[in-house]
């Protein structure tokens, strides 16, 4: 976990970048992976992951050098592999693809672009594999807040918006990387 120190001297801080455009460029990750994930269907449990994943590496890098829309898609390719709900290599580009230019054609997957955005997420699925020290395990707030609402007999309307608070501060926090 990270210190309130540690996360206002982050590398994009170093670099420049005030809190709240970092924080914005954060949340722009999570929402990427969130659209990414629901269109490739994969569990709300693989995005969570792979939100956790873009938090973290943020941390040891800053997004003047990875930019958000390359590692989101790296994140959540790992993260759905990580969750047991891989997805296939074209598929998560070509998604990556449509979510980011949504008036674009589709990606012919012949293409020299299709051929980059390739390579360029395995790469990135490696940096962060190695940024993140290979521990790909996390620990969700989500199951602590099912344990909690099963434990004091919770209403239905409770569990629910506690477990879609969890959430919420995935994507509009870096709660994750402090508690």
């Amino acid at each position: 976990y990270f210190t309130k120190e540690e996360l206002n001297n982050s590398p994009s801080r170093r670099c420049g970048i005030d809190a709240e455009k970092e924080l914005s460029y954060r949340q722009q990750g999570a929402n990427l992976i969130q659209d990414m994930g629901q269109r490739l269907q994969v569990n709300q449990l693989a995005i969570n992951t792979a939100i956790v994943y873009m938090h973290r590496f943020y941390m040891f890098h800053p997004f003047t050098r990875f930019h958000r829309n390359a590692i989101a898609p790296a994140a959540l390719f790992l993260a759905a592999k990580v969750e047991e709900q891989p997805r296939k290599l074209e598929h998560v580009i070509k998604v990556a693809y449509h979510c980011l230019f949504r008036d674009q054609p589709p990606l012919d997957t012949q293409s020299e672009g299709y051929l980059e955005r390739a390579q360029e997420l395995v790469v990135n699925e490696n940096i962060l594999l190695q940024t993140l020290g290979f521990d790909v395990a996390i620990d969700h707030p989500h199951t602590h807040v099912v344990k909690c609402c099963h434990l004091v007999r919770a209403t239905k309307d409770l569990a629910q918006t506690s477990y879609f608070m969890a959430t919420s501060s995935l994507h509009m926090t870096t709660m994750c990387l402090q508690y």
